[in-house]
């Protein structure tokens, strides 16, 4: 699912004086067994059903595992694809309406307690209830039921066959333990002891968390695949990555994830440090407003208009935006999903036409009055306010270079600066222009329901207010689709829909840029989640080699 507002560059702060490590000297992971990373952000909660946010689900993605996990390639179609987790193997109905996944029979909770299909039943229980308001359940609507045939064998049963069965059942799905939680009542869940000390299956488990400063992780003992080869993971919480990226030079930090383009030069020269590249699968754009904030069946005055929509994104030149501002970490959007995602190259952006956007505003009405001010309409003048989260360096300057090119065509756009939390309470009740902000994808293209949608219970993140009965329609057929080929076809033709009713200005997907310390050698993640494989991350015999970097 898409996270509009939980930025991987949300920030907190770092206090050395709670750091296990000695923040302020330098520590050796060959010699104390321990992985320190910088994390952008405290946690609000640790209760999967409920995280929106990146810091939360990085740590608990290595605390609670799924029942398999989605290869390298992102091949979410074919569940051959997928790596056992809880499940070491599944079988199929053959009518393809019921999949039967056979647990480990090593797994254990990190209590000790053994692993049943009584879990995943709780589990699927919890996310489909309304009293918790879980962010995964839109997503999980053609699950009809979970059932425990024994003690090892949980049956997931679909009311279609679709593409995404398999997906649907794993990826958004983090399986609890009942024999924990089925005593609590649900709508108590998020402020348990759990959501803040959770007790998973995964490869690490939870030890401690000092507020604002770090959350420890210790290797699980007990795992039932590959033991970790670190045997303490520390998150420092650090709310500059400027200070991030100070401490990890002075040897006091081992992993720098979404290096600042400031930053990556320097990374890549010093003796302490390299750089790694993952595929990302963020992107940044600018989410418009169609709705009047004082009357929600309106249009907004100026935003609600096509014609002005389509001019103000062909206005701007994602190129210039993308390398000026944010240099080696983002790259010029090609379509209203990650490039990683964007397998049909048919489909493709509004281009950069200052002459066609121009005309499109004389087209709408708005004419220039005076050369060196916005264009005018009757009394009213061509402006509206973009909403850009405090403390981002990078986002600044996207605001920036926008405001400049869209002055060029007679466009007015004043920026406002507000904290990430305040950005995202005006997105949701409607209360803006525009707004900058950062959606971190999961794999399925079909997510997009979520975010443009309007069908009854898809858009459960539609902020612009976009209805689009044809892009309903065509993402619907494509989630009920049979095969992979049709299902990417009618994706295709939801996504040209996207693009000509311009909801969102799509400028750049971002690159992720690590920072890693000399000697620790990381082992591949996905391009939905660099953290994916840290318990397969190790330090070199010789300390002072830099490891071999994951291929781009």
């Amino acid at each position: 699912m898409t996270r509009p507002f939980a930025q991987r560059r949300v920030v907190a702060a770092i206090v050395a004086a709670a750091c296990t490590i000695a923040c302020h000297t330098t520590h050796d992971p060959a010699r104390d067994h321990t992985l320190v990373i910088a994390l952008a952000a405290e946690p609000t909660v640790l209760f999967p059903p409920v995280i929106d946010e990146t810091p939360g689900i990085v740590i608990t993605d290595l605390i609670l595992e799924r029942l398999a996990d989605p290869g390298p390639t992102l091949d979410i179609l074919n569940d051959a694809a997928f790596r056992p987790r809880l499940a070491d193997r599944w079988t199929w109905a053959p009518d393809s309406l019921s999949i039967a996944f056979h647990l480990a029979q090593r797994a254990r909770w990190h209590d000790g307690a053994p692993v049943s299909a009584h879990d995943v039943r709780f589990t699927f229980d919890v996310y489909r209830d309304t009293t918790i308001a879980a962010l995964a359940a839109p997503l999980l609507a053609n699950i009809d039921s979970v059932q425990a045939r024994d003690d090892l064998t949980a049956v997931f049963w679909f009311h279609h066959r679709e593409p995404l069965q398999f997906f649907d059942a794993t990826y958004h799905i983090r399986i609890l333990p009942r024999h924990i939680l089925d005593t609590v009542p649900r709508r108590r869940l998020r402020d348990s002891r759990f959501a803040r000390a959770p007790v998973g299956t995964g490869p690490f488990r939870f030890a401690r968390w000092h507020r604002g400063q770090i959350v420890e992780l210790e290797a699980n003992e007990r795992y039932h695949g590959r033991r970790a080869r670190f045997d303490r993971l520390v998150f420092a919480i650090t709310s500059d990555p400027e200070i991030a990226f100070t401490r990890a030079m002075a040897g006091e930090i081992d992993v720098v994830p979404n290096l600042r383009a400031a930053d990556v030069a320097p990374a890549a020269r010093a003796r302490r440090l390299y750089t790694v590249r993952w595929p990302s699968l963020s992107s940044g754009l600018i989410l418009l407003d169609l709705q009047d904030a004082t009357a929600p069946r309106r249009a907004h005055p100026l935003l609600g208009d096509l014609r002005v929509r389509r001019a103000i994104t062909m206005a701007l030149d994602r190129r210039r935006i993308a390398r000026g501002a944010l240099g080696e970490t983002a790259a010029p959007a090609v379509g209203p999903l990650p490039a990683a995602l964007m397998r049909d190259p048919s489909v493709a952006l509004l281009p950069f036409d200052t002459a066609r956007a121009a005309w499109l505003l004389d087209a709408a009405g708005w004419r220039t009055i005076d050369p060196d001010g916005p264009r005018r309409n009757g009394s009213r003048a061509l402006r509206f306010t973009l909403l850009v989260p405090t403390g981002s360096i990078g986002a600044r300057r996207v605001a920036v270079i926008a405001q400049e090119q869209l002055r060029g065509v007679g466009v007015a756009m004043d920026i406002e600066a507000t904290d990430l939390a305040s950005l995202g309470d005006r997105v949701r009740a409607h209360r803006f222009d525009a707004a900058l902000v950062a959606l971190d994808w999961d794999p399925s293209p079909l997510s997009a329901r979520q975010l443009w949608g309007s069908a009854a219970g898809t858009g459960d993140a539609n902020f612009s207010g976009y209805h689009s009965s044809a892009f309903d329609t065509a993402i619907g057929a494509a989630a009920a689709a049979r095969d992979p080929a049709t299902a990417r076809a009618r994706a295709a033709s939801a996504f040209e829909q996207l693009v000509r009713d311009a909801p969102a200005i799509w400028l750049y997907d971002l690159r992720q840029i690590v920072a890693v310390r000399a000697g620790v050698r990381p082992a591949p993640g996905r391009p939905d989640a660099w953290w994916s494989a840290l318990a397969d991350w190790s330090v070199a015999d010789d300390s002072t080699a830099r490891g071999a970097a994951p291929e781009s």
